[in-house]
């Protein structure tokens, strides 16, 4: 398999926790009465994947090492005794006897060792299990089936008994599709019924971000035309469509155009409407050619002479898979949580909420717990009231 990550330990690297461990010229010192042991949270694995560890024993050679797959209150660690020589498997299915596998080695009193483990797709539907096999210096130690984890997890590392030097982590596996940077923008455009001026606001906005490299900008609810259901401004369909089109002209001239997403109300004929047309209240997304991408109607709680959307909101941006809710829709969680289930990596929430009251402390209090549920990345693009 491909290698998707190494590191050879030799300086701080953001995708483990070793405050407390020592950096040498030679690899990382696992000292068992100075740290509980290493984090590795940031290292992102999936099933199919494989880690590697590369160590040396630096005094005894009969000490134990714990090494697996982590993250939250999920776990998957091989527990490895080479004093006993030892081995087994113990992980958070606590509704299954621990632990949950067990084995014997010989030969392993080498000062550097090789341990490696490999996390494949076990059975099970929708809701996938794992195989599990643990290899010693190349030899099957462990080899377990079907065991409840996530699938995705991160890494940890701990000895006990004696001091480690850790001198190589590999990761190998199918690289992710998904990229691993997306630049976001979010343009707040003010919430006023002037869909001349918001035009003009959403394209400085377009101006900007295509200056600063940014791949996505994020406006708020009916950025077009202001939130008001009983003004003519949102009940008048052809000026609205006008301005769509010179937006979309102005995306398809922009030199590194981002995608947008941009909101307005829409019409469309509806099967079993007594009106001849139904108003929606959408965020459209928009490609850097400004070609529709697709058009996706708020959900829940829509506003005078509006319709309810009725389909979940997902689509990708250079690989991301991301997915969307307008406003009110982010108090229903089947509008993020189904999505997210399935891969979305990205929450989009463009509203039309008021002012924001309060500290900004709290305020970004209240942002970082809007990811709480979802652990996936979150951007809200709200309105700006005037006062007057």
């Amino acid at each position: 398999m491909p290698i998707t990550y190494q590191t050879r330990y030799k300086a701080p690297d953001p995708g483990w926790d070793a405050t407390k461990a020592a950096y040498t010229r030679t690899g990382l010192l696992l000292d068992p009465h100075a740290t509980r042991g290493l984090s590795g949270l940031g290292i992102h694995t999936q099933n199919g994947d494989a880690i590697e560890l590369y160590f040396e024993w630096t005094t005894s050679s009969r000490g134990v090492v714990r090494f697996g797959f982590s993250g939250g209150m999920e776990s998957a660690i091989a527990l490895v005794d080479f004093k006993s020589s030892r081995a087994k498997l113990q992980t958070s299915d606590w509704s299954s006897p621990q632990p949950a596998g067990t084995g014997r080695f010989k030969g392993a009193t080498a000062k550097s060792n090789t341990l490696r483990i490999t996390k494949s797709e076990g059975s099970g539907d929708l809701v996938k299990l794992a195989d599990i096999l643990v290899e010693l210096n190349g030899k099957v130690i462990l080899d377990v089936r079907d065991v409840n984890v996530l699938p995705e997890l991160g890494v940890s590392i701990s000895v006990e008994g004696a001091p480690v030097l850790l001198k190589r982590f590999v990761q190998r596996g199918k690289p992710s599709p998904i990229p691993e940077y997306l630049s976001i923008g979010g343009w707040q455009v003010l919430n006023k019924p002037d869909i001349a001026g918001n035009l003009d606001s959403i394209c400085h906005g377009l101006q900007l971000a295509a200056e600063r490299g940014i791949q996505l900008l994020v406006t708020p609810e009916t950025s077009l035309t202001g939130l008001f259901p009983r003004d003519r401004v949102t009940q008048e369909p052809k000026p609205i469509a006008a301005a769509e089109s010179k937006l979309r002209k102005f995306i398809k001239s922009l030199k590194n155009a981002p995608y947008s997403v941009v909101g307005l109300p829409t019409w469309q004929s509806m099967p079993g409407h007594r009106r001849k047309t139904t108003r929606y209240n959408v965020s459209r997304v928009y490609d850097p050619d400004g070609h529709i991408v697709d058009t996706y109607p708020k959900i829940h709680s829509c506003e005078t002479e509006f319709w309810h959307g009725f389909r979940l909101q997902e689509f990708d941006i250079y690989g991301v898979p991301t997915c969307m809710h307008i406003c009110h829709d982010g108090r229903y969680p089947e509008t993020w949580t189904l999505p997210v289930m399935f891969g979305s990596r990205l929450i989009l929430h463009p509203s039309n909420g008021g002012r924001i009251s309060g500290s900004v402390d709290a305020f970004e209090k209240g942002a970082g717990r809007s990811t709480s549920t979802s652990h996936a990345f979150y951007v809200n693009v709200n309105d700006a009231r005037e006062r007057g």
